[in-house]
């Protein structure tokens, strides 16, 4: 699992994009942001249930989904798209954000398999992929520690997501 990701790097190339082309009003800017904090909620939920290299996470989010930080993630995107009015980006952002997302998350099964391997697999029959069956959001958020969000980098993504709303709104006022 040790192999360079292009996530990163492709992430701050779209956001420089997405800046440079989005055409906001004050409807999709208000609907972008509903959205992208919803995502944002839902990452910093998720990573303050899980204990990386600790073993298969099974409790918060991870007891619904076995990917809550992508889908947090496919609504931070989902919300720039909304946001920015800009049907080219829209575009490239969901065709690239399945395929990317697609391989990431097959390569990080077989990684998981490979590590954790019976107790990941059963893992695998018990919990969708992505969409969850049910939800129960007390038991979600019991299980959640702010602190753990945060020793997982979350704080980073909260301060870039709080950057390029701000540009936007600048964009969108000026």
């Amino acid at each position: 699992m040790k192999k360079k990701s292009l996530r990163i790097p492709i992430g701050f190339l779209a956001g420089f994009l997405f800046i440079w082309r989005a055409e906001p009003t004050v409807a999709s800017y208000v609907a972008g942001t509903v959205i992208i904090i919803l995502g944002e909620l839902i990452r910093f939920i998720s990573s303050g249930t899980l204990k990386k290299f600790e073993g298969v996470t099974r409790n918060g989010m991870y007891r619904y989904t076995r990917n809550p930080l992508y889908i947090g993630s496919f609504l931070l995107g989902t919300g720039a798209c909304v946001m920015g009015l800009d049907p080219l980006f829209s575009t490239v952002f969901f065709v690239f954000y399945i395929i990317l997302y697609s391989r990431v998350i097959l390569r990080e099964e077989k990684y998981l398999v490979g590590r954790y391997g019976d107790d990941y697999m059963q893992y695998l029959q018990e919990v969708p992929r992505l969409i969850p069956r049910t939800l129960n959001l007390s038991y979600i958020l019991s299980n959640t520690s702010p602190a753990l969000a945060i020793k997982n980098k979350e704080g980073k993504t909260l301060l870039g997501i709080a950057a390029i709303l701000l540009i936007i709104l600048a964009k969108l006022i000026f």
